[in-house]
């Protein structure tokens, strides 16, 4: 199948997040009318400029529609007295979609953008998940929007590879915000100037993944006796900007940042497993099976930094119960997060 999209007078973000607040003040910029419909949560969260997106979007006179339910009568109402011709972009949008929505509200014509590969890799948990697994492909993607999560077909796609510096999840949205903003910006470019014929890439369903989303404060519990390597990849998954995956310094709740494995010190026991064996005034060595993990940042539940309290024989360690509980889901919701 194929799908006709454009010309197009008018853009329609839904859902929010750093790429959508500069899409739509690139579209502003161009002339190009844009209208915002986003969830409580996404408008209340604090982006890169350290401004809410709510309050981003009142600075810069762009009209925004906060709404629990996207089939609201309000949001027909908010697409009123506007170009018949929009674009409708969903960019992590906090609803899943009816189908008496995606017809009649937008027109057969509601888009997603997504972050990695498709139909591997559905759902969420931001680039946690790709760090853990230890995957470097970045994907700027867009597909129709259906009834399920993430499953209508793919419209457009490039791919690219993360830079070998790329360690934890700021420096991989760093990249994916760049590269994302190119793209759209074209895409939205060319189906402003005429109408553009795209082939309806169906997904493969038995290829398909999914990994629901994650909340460092639940999540986020490090267990001492996963190999070295599983360590690192977790610690570095919740790093910035992250408050930091967590564990215990003797009796207190502490965060770990800035971490990397030194195999040169020695081959440890699996009960040596987070014992810290060595500081300095600027790193703690912390013994693992056959590895040695290497610290920069400890903190504590203020945020504040206690590395260099930390004493040679200290021990890092997480109850069986926060590890137990770690392992359950969490859902959002429009409102905000639904244990």
């Amino acid at each position: 199948m194929i799908m006709k999209i454009g010309p197009i007078n008018g853009l329609v973000l839904l859902g929010g997040g750093d790429i959508l607040l500069e899409l739509s003040h690139w579209a502003k910029h161009t002339n190009l009318e844009v209208r915002v419909i986003s969830s409580k949560r996404h408008a209340d969260e604090i982006l890169s400029n350290n401004l809410s997106l709510r309050s981003s979007l009142i600075m810069n006179k762009i009209q925004l529609l906060e709404i629990e339910d996207i089939g609201s009568p309000d949001v027909i109402t908010f697409l009123e007295n506007g170009d018949d011709n929009w674009l409708y972009l969903s960019l992590s949008a906090a609803w899943i979609f009816k189908e008496k929505d995606i017809r009649s509200t937008f027109k057969n014509q509601l888009l997603n953008v997504h972050g990695t590969r498709l139909p591997t890799n559905r759902g969420g948990g931001g680039f946690s998940w790709q760090i853990m697994m230890g995957n470097r492909f970045g994907f700027s993607l867009i597909h129709k929007v259906d009834t399920g999560i993430d499953t209508g077909p793919v419209i457009k796609f490039e791919e690219y590879l993360y830079p070998n510096h790329c360690r934890i999840p700021r420096d991989f949205e760093s990249i994916n915000k760049s590269k994302t903003i190119d793209f759209l910006q074209e895409f939205i470019q060319g189906v402003r100037e005429g109408e553009l014929v795209f082939d309806e890439i169906k997904q493969v369903e038995y290829l398909s993944t999914y990994w629901p989303r994650l909340n460092t404060k639940l999540n986020g519990w490090i267990d001492w006796q996963w190999p070295a390597h599983d360590i690192e990849k977790f610690i570095l998954a919740f790093d910035d900007p992250y408050s930091g995956a967590q564990t215990f310094l003797n009796t207190k709740k502490v965060h770990l940042k800035s971490v990397c494995l030194s195999p040169q010190d020695a081959v440890f026991h699996p009960y040596q497993s987070g014992l810290i064996y060595r500081t300095s005034r600027d790193w703690i060595c912390v013994s693992l099976p056959g590895n040695s993990l290497i610290v920069e940042n400890v903190l504590d539940e203020n945020g504040d930094s206690i590395l260099r309290n930390i004493r040679i024989g200290d021990r890092f360690f997480t109850p069986n119960k926060l590890l137990e509980d770690g392992l359950s889901r969490v859902i959002y919701t429009p409102k905000g997060l639904k244990f």
